[in-house]
């Protein structure tokens, strides 16, 4: 209960809301004389499902009814760095697009996307926006330029009916999980032994084992001053694979393969969707994974949802943290104060501003019935808005469909609502370029015994600084 509670004001999180919030009735004019053009890159694809599309429909026709004068063009835009840098510079950005958590900061910094916090003050919204997300889509100065979409927090998913197996549950049949990286490759061994499976499953194939390699990196220390990457004082970006820090953490995973020998044995060629499968279907104990991710080895790989856990990623040496990733809504740089009202008129009629309206509450509810009915684990949501009623309504629906015992998950959350782990978004800058130079490493040090950690490193090092001078640097 105490978790439940400490839920309605989480800091950091996912952005759950479900189908449409009715703006108004559709006849009803806000204001007769705004005047505004925008383009919506976040309009449905023309592959997109019927039904999205025709929501979407919907949504622009309650907005436009609400400002008459304004005008809403569907622009699907596929977001990536190096196009939108072109297009923001051109003045050929869409007004509204989606990019991941992983751009932010550096397109804030270059003053690549717009400010709209006086659009979401206009709102209503703006004293309900989280204070993590503040942090994320906000400048120095406080000023917000997005709004979340959706997100995740990363953590380590367990099969339980494994743990019992190797012994590793109380007396209460609650499972003994690794609180450190250390305790993790020491009870895989301990499962590898009982058991005969794999203790971790890990994707190390295309950039999946970078992207997860980042998260161990940091919890040995590669932050701040010993990040991965970071811009040094003449605003170039550096690439940082051979720290100690890193050195270290690149050590750690040769170990879980020679030293403890835990992992899957198909590492190389497991992607995000098998190491699901891995763990639901009883081939693998631990998997590094996220809340959004728990009907994965549940309802759609068979794992029954008692033989399910989600608990905090393992600590470091260095620390706990854990990787807070997603999507988010951003704008063009040259967004007027009343493009974004039309804009947050826009979102709201997705549903993605903390309205209540007896339709989406409907709404949240079927989805929750949906996913206990399918066997998957009904959990609290993390919400990204300060909004103590709509929040409470929502969880209040959570309870009513709840499928699980939360001794299973509350430790994740209350690493969360405590602050006893710190969350991270991904590296700044060609993230998944970054990953799939340090996916190759890894790949190296679990089929070569004995390879040479730094010399493999500073081979990475060097092609993804030549990446990044090429992209990003002047020069």
């Amino acid at each position: 209960m105490k978790m439940m509670k400490k839920l309605l004001s989480l800091s950091l999180a996912l952005c759950l809301l479900l189908g449409a919030l009715p703006f108004a009735a559709a006849d009803e004019v806000v204001d007769p004389d705004l005047t505004a053009t925008v383009t919506l890159g976040d309009w449905p694809a023309d592959t997109a499902p019927d039904s999205e599309r025709q929501a979407a429909e919907a949504w622009k026709a309650k907005v436009e009814a609400q400002y008459p004068k304004a005008t809403l063009t569907p622009d699907y835009y596929s977001y990536t760095l190096s196009n939108y840098v072109a297009m923001a510079k051109g003045g050929t950005a869409p007004t509204i697009f989606q990019p991941p958590f992983t751009d932010p900061q550096l397109l804030i910094r270059q003053n690549l996307v717009g400010d709209v916090t006086e659009s979401l003050e206009k709102a209503g919204v703006l004293e309900k926006f989280s204070p993590a997300y503040v942090e994320m889509l906000a400048d120095e100065n406080g000023r917000i330029y997005g709004l979340p979409r959706d997100g995740y927090v990363l953590g380590l998913h367990i099969n339980i009916a494994l743990f019992r197996e190797a012994g590793l549950v109380d007396e209460e049949g609650l499972p003994l999980y690794p609180k450190t990286l250390q305790e993790l490759a020491e009870y895989g061994q301990i499962i590898r032994e009982k058991t005969g499976k794999a203790g971790l499953v890990f994707p190390a194939s295309e950039t999946y084992g970078g992207w997860l390699f980042t998260n161990i990196a940091w919890n040995f220390g590669c932050v701040g001053e010993n990040a991965l990457e970071y811009q040094d004082e003449d605003g170039r970006w550096v690439c940082n694979f051979t720290s100690d820090q890193a050195v270290a953490a690149m050590e750690y995973m040769r170990d879980l393969k020679w030293k403890y020998d835990i992992l899957n044995a198909d590492a190389t060629t497991t992607d995000w969707a098998s190491s699901h499968t891995a763990l639901g279907t009883g081939e693998a104990a631990m998997n590094f994974a996220a809340d959004d991710s728990v009907d994965q080895p549940t309802a759609y790989k068979g794992l029954p949802v008692e033989d399910f856990a989600l608990v905090p990623f393992p600590a470091g040496d260095a620390g706990r943290y854990a990787l807070a990733g997603g999507t988010c809504y951003m704008f063009a740089p040259n967004i007027t104060l009343d493009q974004g009202t039309v804009l947050m008129a826009w979102l709201k009629a997705k549903g993605k501003l903390p309205f209540l309206e007896d339709d989406i509450i409907e709404g949240i509810r079927t989805d929750y019935a949906a996913k206990r009915d399918r066997g998957a684990p009904v959990i609290p949501a993390i919400s990204a808005w300060n909004d103590e009623e709509y929040n409470a309504a929502k969880q209040a629906i959570i309870d009513e469909y709840s499928n699980v015992d939360m001794r299973l998950y509350n430790d994740f959350f209350d690493s969360i609502t405590e602050g006893t782990i710190t969350l991270r978004s991904e590296e700044p800058v060609f993230a998944q370029q970054l990953y799939r130079e340090l996916t190759a490493v890894i790949q190296r040090m679990i089929t070569k015994e004995g390879a040479d950690v730094v010399k493999a490193l500073q081979k990475a090092q060097d092609s993804f600084q030549e990446y990044l001078d090429d992209e990003i640097n002047d020069y």
